[in-house]
This record gives C-alpha cells, sequence and structure tokens, in this order.
C-alpha cells in the first residue's frame, strides 16, 4: 500500500482507519487474513470524501457490511476495504417509509418498524447482516425478498458522485439486484411499508426467528446459506440426500441441522470452507446433474 495513499487516508474527517486488520473479526464465519487498510467512515460525508481519496490514487475499494454473507481468503485482502455497518447504521422513520444506512442492521430494522407499527418486514427477522447487503443481494427468507420492499436506493459512485435509483432500476430477482454489476455504494435505503399492530408484528418476529432457530445452526459460525437456491429444487435438500450431511473438511462441516450450511468448529480455514464446497457442489453433480451456485461472496487471495 502506497504511503501516500495511507497518509491521505488519514486526513479524511469521520474515518477510522486500521491498517493489517484480520478481517477473521469482521466475517461470521470468523475467517480470513488482514486487510492492508480496514476504513471505517462514520457518516455519508465522510463515505464520500473516502471514496474520492481512493479514486484519486486509482484503488478500488472493496465493501463490505457486517460480513455474515462473506468468506475472505486466508491471505487477506490487498488494498483497502471499505466496512459499512455500526458506523453508518442511522433509521428514522417518514410516514409509511422508513429510511436506513446501509449499515444499519437488519434486525434491528425489524425491530423499530414493529415498535412504530409498520408492517412487511417479519419475514426478514433473523436475517443477519446490514441493510446495504441485504439489498445489494437481495436477501429473503420464506419465499420473500426484501427487494419487493425497496422504494429508493441513495448511493455513490466510486467518484464520490450521488447516484439515487428507484424500485425500477434495480431490477430485483432472486438473490440479484442490478447493484451487484454496478460500481455504487449504497449509502442509504427507503423502504415502503403498510400500517400494522405493533403487538402483532412483534409476535411475529419472535415466531418467525423461533423456526429460524429450529431449522438453522444459528448459534455455530457460518456465513448464512452456502448455496443459491435451484429451480424448482432447494440446495439443502441436494446436499441431505447425497450424503452431505456431517462432510467435513479440517475444520470446517456441512451442518447436521440445515444442509446448505457450512459451519466452522472455530478452526477452519477459507481454504476448507472452499475444498468442502467444492466436494459438496461435485457429489451433487454426479449424482443428481445439478450445479449449485455458491451465495457465499469470496473476497481476498490464498
Amino acid at each position: 500500500m502506497a504511503i501516500l495513499l495511507a497518509t491521505d487516508l488519514d486526513t479524511v474527517p469521520g474515518v477510522e482507519i486500521l491498517r493489517d486488520e484480520p478481517m477473521s473479526k469482521h466475517t461470521s464465519f470468523g475467517i480470513g487474513g488482514p486487510a492492508d487498510i480496514l476504513a471505517l467512515p462514520h457518516s455519508p460525508q465522510a463515505l464520500q470524501e473516502l471514496l474520492r481519496v481512493c479514486h484519486a490514487h486509482g484503488i478500488r475499494p472493496i465493501i463490505i457490511g457486517n460480513g455474515t454473507n462473506v468468506l475472505v481468503r486466508d491471505g487477506g485482502i490487498r488494498g483497502v476495504v471499505i466496512k459499512l455497518a455500526e458506523n453508518l447504521s442511522e433509521i428514522r422513520r417518514c410516514g409509511l417509509n422508513i429510511e436506513a444506512q446501509s449499515g444499519a442492521s437488519l434486525a434491528r430494522l425489524c425491530v423499530m418498524a414493529a415498535d412504530w407499527g409498520l408492517a412487511g418486514l417479519g419475514f426478514a427477522a433473523g436475517i443477519p447482516g446490514s441493510v446495504g447487503g441485504a439489498v445489494w443481494m437481495n436477501a429473503g427468507a420464506w419465499n420473500q425478498d426484501i427487494g419487493s420492499l425497496v422504494r429508493q436506493v441513495e448511493a455513490f459512485d466510486l467518484e464520490g458522485q450521488p447516484v439515487v435509483l428507484d424500485h425500477g432500476a434495480l431490477k430485483f430477482s432472486y438473490r440479484y439486484s442490478s447493484l451487484q454489476d454496478s460500481d455504487l455504494v449504497i449509502v442509504a435505503v427507503t423502504f415502503s411499508l403498510q400500517e400494522g399492530n405493533p403487538r402483532r408484528l412483534h409476535a411475529e418476529l419472535c415466531e418467525t426467528i423461533e423456526k429460524r432457530c429450529w431449522k438453522q445452526p444459528v448459534a455455530q459460525a457460518s456465513a448464512g446459506c452456502i448455496f443459491k437456491r435451484p429451480p424448482c429444487d432447494f440446495a439443502g435438500r441436494l446436499v441431505e440426500i447425497v450424503g452431505g450431511k456431517g462432510m467435513r473438511v479440517g475444520g470446517a462441516m456441512i451442518s447436521e441441522k440445515h444442509a446448505n450450511f457450512i459451519i466452522s468448529d472455530g478452526t477452519a480455514t477459507a481454504r476448507d470452507v472452499l475444498e468442502l464446497l467444492e466436494q459438496v457442489r461435485t457429489r451433487v453433480h454426479e449424482q443428481e446433474g445439478i450445479w449449485l451456485d455458491p451465495e457465499v461472496r469470496v473476497l481476498g487471495e490464498d
């Protein structure tokens, strides 16, 4: 990392800079080598200036949220990682809309919506991660997805220029938004919700969380579902019927509770996870004729 870039980043107001930061501290898997620089902007203005400085030095930063759908390779990440989590997490109500900054916890958004008597987010209770990450990948559960509720996204391009996208421009589909094919960094999202009864909404959140805890290994380190759902089937079912449950490579194992989760026993490396992922994909393809597509985002180098 160039000394000039590091010096310039130190001068950006409202940005916390961490050098040689282990990414294992910033992913739900607890896996990952160090990032050269991890930057945490504490306001939209700080994020905008941070992007401008990176652009001026020809650096393309990697953007992460809470790291719940991310696997960082053991060699870490060269360059700049920008984390948008609790450092950029304001949530406010605007009538039947809620505007949430990209780093806001999706779980906290669900609770605040219920507090305000705003319905629509019940299905998302228990989905880990940040608002920005959830919208970027169109996270969902129980045959519903977050994109259906998005009214508008405010973002910056990599030069720090503001961009506003409405629902139609985001082209949501299963685990996809057009943001994945762009260089845009989500700053805030506006959700359109409906009036509801706070008491009933909180009951719905509790019911959804209980169902998730019963079906998924939520108490163990993972990156959530490891494979996308194939057409007309379920990844977990396919992995289970080919005998995938309990398969292990090093410290990584296919969960006995839900076959679409790879969990770490605390010693797994990224290499373990990726080797296990490929072994399972190959087994499903050989026995069922289907290639499963990974849902986890893999970053960094070996």
